[in-house]
């Protein structure tokens, strides 16, 4: 005697509703079969599988068992179409080849999907609503993902380096492998082979969720993610996520030449004050600096290293000596004195915040510092690193927490700054044009970071600064209306208007 297949569904948002739970589905199911007298020959069960597509793992093997077993099936049974597929072209191909097999389906909800034109009629109107249903949810969602992804949140798995945080729908650092991911950023940044930061890294204890070593081409990939440095990106747009960052942007920045570059040159952070501080005008991303090879000699140039944009490319002479005239174009507006005092105070107020949270960030990553030194050694002692790697490993470790103790000390140097230049002004007429130029490269930054606290973008067309509408510049408006309107291949001095 012929018997049924019973086959049961649910999606991943399904899973929790009692009307169309797996038990649900599968007591209707068996109960018809017992009210009709059908023998069960076999169960299949879909759970967390979208009927939008017909790629489902028991769907296909239910399909096959028909197909090899068809002198044993009479009927398919189901819930409600909605459980076959939610999509018209879907039903339609299962319905013809369950019919040209010589087996009938059968939805217990909905009993009058016979053969007739009535019949045909409702499977296709239900098939129709199903889809509008599945394609509705689709669209909503999408809709909310997008406005999450505006907001600055990560919406999916958080990659490696980061958790989950399933109370709060957060993503937060992952204290097991953050550090790990931090290491292998600034080993690449110095120039270091991609293979040999892996072989490092992994000799330190870095796995996958699984526990399992982290194949190279999956490394690669992270090494590319913006994630790790504070942003998201999605369908060409980069956004500034909420999340904790792992490595600056600067330190990203270098990754990238590393890996898109087959001979990469040193980068000189220090020769370059405005790197990673102005931004391109057209993409949005910082510039990046190095020097570059002409005919008979080097030249250090900015340039916007994102893919398909490639905007900017200037020689640091000319864009410094602009960014110098720009700084001169503030100093003698007296009524710009006048209030700089009080800009300058409200400005450090909003820092203040931002510098308590960067001190934070710098003590973690000091600790991690310490803690990789500890595992390099522990590494070591097992044989698990060579000699070699644990050289690379411990200088690289020695200079980063060099670095981080010069940063811990350039925030303290910016509260030092910022107060200072409050006082100056309250006391005299400052040139910051000239005071910028004849400054060292630690002190650029910070008056860079102290007049500038949103940072500038540069527009290559206009072959001036587009700045960020903040209370400081929003003072010369006018005055940059009237350059934008200007531009020379050469560049040219800012006059004052009299």
């Amino acid at each position: 005697m012929k018997g049924a297949l019973l086959y049961i569904r649910v999606s991943t948002a399904e899973q929790a509703t009692n009307n169309n739970s797996l038990p649900a589905q599968e007591a209707k199911v068996k109960a018809f079969c017992d009210k009709e007298h059908l023998p069960v020959v076999k169960l299949f069960a879909d759970k967390g599988e979208s009927a939008r597509t017909d790629d489902r793992p028991e769907f296909k093997k239910m399909l096959t068992y028909c197909r090899q077993h068809r002198d044993d099936v009479s009927h398919v049974i189901v819930a409600d179409l909605s459980r076959l597929a939610r999509n018209v072209l879907d039903q339609g191909q299962t319905i013809v080849e369950l019919t040209e097999l010589g087996i009938q389906l059968v939805s217990v909800d909905e009993p009058s999907l016979d053969d007739s034109a009535a019949g045909r009629l409702l499977k296709n109107v239900l098939g129709s609503m199903n889809q509008f249903f599945s394609d509705s949810l689709s669209e909503k969602t999408k809709f909310r993902m997008d406005a999450g992804v505006k907001q600055g949140r990560w919406l999916w798995i958080a990659p490696i380096g980061y958790l989950n945080e399933t109370k709060t729908k957060t993503i937060v650092i992952d204290p097991e492998r953050a550090s790990f991911i931090a290491k292998a950023f600034e080993l690449l940044a110095t120039g270091i082979p991609i293979e040999n930061v892996i072989r490092q890294v992994t000799a330190l204890g870095l796995v996958t969720r699984k526990g399992r070593p982290i194949p190279k081409q999956t490394f690669s990939r992270m090494m590319r993610n913006p994630f790790y440095a504070g942003w998201i990106e999605k369908g060409g747009t980069r956004i500034k996520g909420t999340h904790e960052p792992l490595i600056s942007d600067a330190v990203f920045d270098a990754v990238q030449e590393r890996l898109t570059t087959k001979s990469p040159h040193e980068i000189e952070s220090d020769t370059f004050p405005l790197r990673g501080f102005v931004r391109c005008a057209k993409c949005g991303k910082n510039l990046t600096a190095g020097w570059c090879t002409g005919r008979s000699k080097k030249y250090a140039r900015y340039w916007c290293w994102t893919k398909g944009c490639g905007d900017v490319r200037v020689r640091a002479e000319y864009l410094e000596n602009q960014f110098g005239n720009l700084l001169s174009l503030i100093q003698p507006e007296a009524h710009l004195l006048a209030m700089l005092p009080t800009l300058a105070a409200r400005s450090w107020e909003s820092r203040k915040e931002r510098i308590a949270s960067d001190s934070k960030s710098l003590v973690r990553r000091l600790e991690d510092q310490k803690t990789l030194n500890q595992k390099a050694i522990k590494a070591k002692l097992m044989n698990e690193l060579s000699e070699e790697d644990f050289q690379t490993m411990k200088s690289s470790i020695e200079t980063e927490t060099k670095r981080i103790q010069e940063q811990i000390k350039a925030l303290d140097s910016e509260r030092s700054t910022m107060q200072e230049l409050m006082k100056e002004t309250e006391r005299a007429v400052i040139n910051f044009g000239e005071s910028w130029k004849a400054a060292s490269p630690a002190r650029k930054r910070e008056i860079q970071s102290a007049l500038f606290p949103d940072r500038l973008g540069y527009d290559s067309e206009l072959h001036y600064f587009c700045p960020p509408n903040q209370s400081l510049i929003e003072l010369l408006t006018d005055i940059f209306e009237s350059f934008k309107t200007l531009a020379s291949p050469t560049g040219f001095e800012p006059v004052l208007p009299p």
